[in-house]
């Protein structure tokens, strides 16, 4: 049997128990969309004789015509770029343009696996004629490796679970642990590999010693971190599990390892049980989400999650009667850097700019990127007078230090505008609009200045 075939016989075999991925194909779609500007994207991708879509903008006929014209192109020729598919001579592609009536440019990137064999596509489109930037086609690649990810991730789960499947007949071969429990609840049988997965308290654990005797060891030598502070409830909590089992439980032990745990009644009231090592997985889950809500180049917080963080920051501060003041922040002549020093230069001044502000802002400060060059910052706890301040200080920090890059010295600087939450009815939409009024004063006044609202206790500040 081929290694492909093993595969599909994998995905035969898979029922349950495995992360969707779907949220996290439209997190990306949701991060290609933003950061290329783009009303309209489509992702596809193949695991087994299953496909998973995202699509944004996109109804059912546009999402089926993308899945049977866009997957074959990249397949054939790498990176599909068309500027203006109403002229395309192209007769695939004029099939799209009919079938796609609003989208007049398109991007599409494929999708490859470990063995760069094309596996799906990542497509976004523009309801413009457009002429898509090798940046535009750096972030859809790098969107297309998130993609990649994503499908080894639900491969290698798909297969661990159906190497589950044939635990019972390993025995001390296992891989993973093994435990056997009498209907007494005291251990039959384990093998090494149970032993060395509960590292702390390996040597207790000989036929005979009860379950609930092996848990309460297991808490006083540190075996289970969540039980730090709350022992006899969680305990309790695993002694009930154990005795009642259903569906799989995640287990956490220390050095940040990771188990999946499932246990199973025998026909004569005893309990098999299998420990599998699902510390790679987390750590893959960890990363997917960390894609899911920051920004790609500059790693702060993307446009989705920082309106949904400050959105609660806001409500919170409401019902505590807390003050806080938000920054929008917008590069000066950003267009010119790009355009002088190349877009690798401004990708680098981005990156930099960013950690310069993050050095001085406290740890429960929100940084976002809006989009290109535009960031915000929410400041919780922090009055009108005191935001202008911190205003200044990232002002002065982006203007009075220039950055060097490949040789190439280049001065950046930064115009601010300030608001404040004023009152009940406000959103975290209204204080963001009232600080881009200001903003736009500060462009407007030269630039490299901040503007602060004047409904609020601040005053207005310009170099």
């Amino acid at each position: 049997m081929t290694e492909k075939s093993d595969v599909k016989e994998a995905f035969d075999k898979a029922e349950c128990g495995l992360p969707d991925p779907g949220a996290a194909m439209d997190a990306i779609a949701r991060l290609a969309s933003a950061a290329l500007s783009v009303p309209r994207v489509f992702v596809s991708v193949s695991f087994g004789d299953h496909d998973i879509q995202a699509s944004i903008g996109l109804g059912k006929s546009d999402v089926s015509t993308c899945g049977k014209l866009i997957w074959p192109v990249p397949g054939r020729a790498g990176v599909l770029q068309v500027g203006d598919l109403k002229r395309t001579k192209r007769k695939s592609l004029q099939k799209i343009a009919s079938s796609l009536k609003s989208a007049r440019s398109v991007l599409a990137v494929p999708v490859v696996d470990e063995d760069r064999e094309t596996i799906g596509v990542i497509a976004v489109f523009d309801t413009e004629p457009r002429r898509f930037t090798a940046s535009d086609r750096a972030i859809l690649k790098d969107s297309a490796v998130s993609v990649s990810g994503l499908a080894a991730l639900r491969r290698a789960a798909v297969l661990h679970q159906a190497a589950e499947a044939e635990l019972k007949d390993a025995m001390e071969a296992l891989p993973d642990g093994f435990v056997l429990y009498d209907n007494n609840d005291r251990l039959v049988h384990c093998n090494q590999r149970y032993r060395e997965i509960y590292r702390e308290s390996g040597d207790l654990r000989v036929p005979g010693v009860k379950f609930s005797d092996l848990i309460r060891s297991g808490v006083e030598r540190g075996q289970y971190p969540d039980a730090i502070g709350n022992e006899e409830e969680w305990i309790a909590q695993r002694i009930h599990d154990h005795r009642y089992p259903g569906k799989p439980l995640e287990q956490h032990l220390p050095g940040d390892r990771w188990l999946r745990i499932q246990e199973r009644r025998t026909t004569t009231g005893g309990l098999v049980g299998f420990r599998i090592d699902i510390t790679e997985l987390k750590r893959q889950e960890r990363e997917l989400s960390r894609l899911a809500w920051t920004d790609s180049l500059t790693g702060v917080l993307n446009r989705h999650r920082f309106l949904e963080l400050a959105e609660t920051q806001l409500a919170h501060s409401q019902r505590h009667f807390r003050e806080v003041s938000l920054l929008m922040l917008d590069l000066d002549n950003f267009k010119t850097i790009n355009d002088c020093h190349g877009h690798a230069t401004g990708d680098f001044v981005l990156r930099s700019i960013c950690e310069r502000w993050q050095g001085q802002l406290r740890g429960h400060d929100l940084i976002g990127r809006l989009g290109g060059e535009e960031f915000c910052v929410l400041l919780p706890d922090t009055r009108g007078s005191d935001a202008l301040i911190v205003a200044e200080r990232l002002r002065k920090i982006t203007a009075q230090q220039p950055l060097c890059h490949d040789g190439e010295t280049i001065n950046v600087s930064v115009s601010i505008g300030t608001a404040v939450y004023e009152n009940i009815a406000d959103t975290i939409t209204s204080v963001i609009k009232r600080a881009d009024q200001c903003l736009y004063k500060a462009k407007s006044a030269g630039r490299n200045r901040v503007e602060a609202s004047d409904t609020s206790d601040q005053s207005k500040t310009s170099v």
